[in-house]
């Protein structure tokens, strides 16, 4: 049976790298619809545009052959899921939720600031406005635990191993490494 994923989880909890490790997988986010149409991250002037575009690419991707199609946002209060479990049954897919691990709040909050930052580093292009630590209690703070009742067919809790968070931790420390190294210019050889 086709498959909507519904993954569950505040920012910063792994949502997108948990992603990565299925790229069969059509993939709907708002982070990526903000990035690549408006070329910003979150910006409340943007967002009623984003919802809109949200919505369509949803309707159109569940609608697809693809077997598994995956909604990459917070989907923390049981309203978000409400509308994506009533949009699985519609389109005949099997609701599936992926909640990631509830961190500490400051642990949470200080990885999303730093893949912010680290996405601005790396995507001048975009415009990065930051996330205050207030709007981020915001979020953490309205999460509402899954319940048998809310109607997925399956409902999996997300366990990052040891050996994944380690290797996460080495290669953001060779990237800070390298940005932070001093580039050695060469000069171009013109007459050879």
């Amino acid at each position: 049976m086709r498959k909507l994923v519904v993954l569950v989880g505040p920012p910063g909890s792994g949502k997108t790298t948990f992603c990565s490790r299925h790229p069969e997988w059509a993939v709907i986010s708002k982070d990526d619809i903000r990035r690549m149409v408006f070329r910003r991250d979150f910006d409340l002037d943007y967002e009623p545009s984003v919802e809109r575009i949200f919505v369509a690419a949803l309707v159109e991707t569940v609608d697809s052959p693809a077997q598994v199609v995956c909604v990459d946002n917070i989907n923390l209060t049981r309203e978000e899921r409400r509308s994506l479990i009533e949009v699985a049954g519609l389109s005949g897919r099997e609701p599936i939720a992926h909640v990631m691990p509830l961190l500490p709040l400051e642990r949470l909050y200080k990885r999303k600031t730093d893949q912010l930052e680290e996405f601005s580093r790396a995507h001048p292009e975009i415009t990065v406005g930051g996330f205050s630590l207030e709007r981020y209690t915001k979020f953490y703070r309205s999460y509402e635990e899954i319940s048998a009742d809310e109607g997925f067919a399956k409902v999996i809790y997300e366990v990052p191993s040891l050996q994944l968070q380690r290797r996460v931790k080495r290669v953001r420390k060779a990237r800070r490494a390298r940005s932070e190294r001093p580039q050695e210019i060469k000069p171009l050889p013109l007459f050879a």
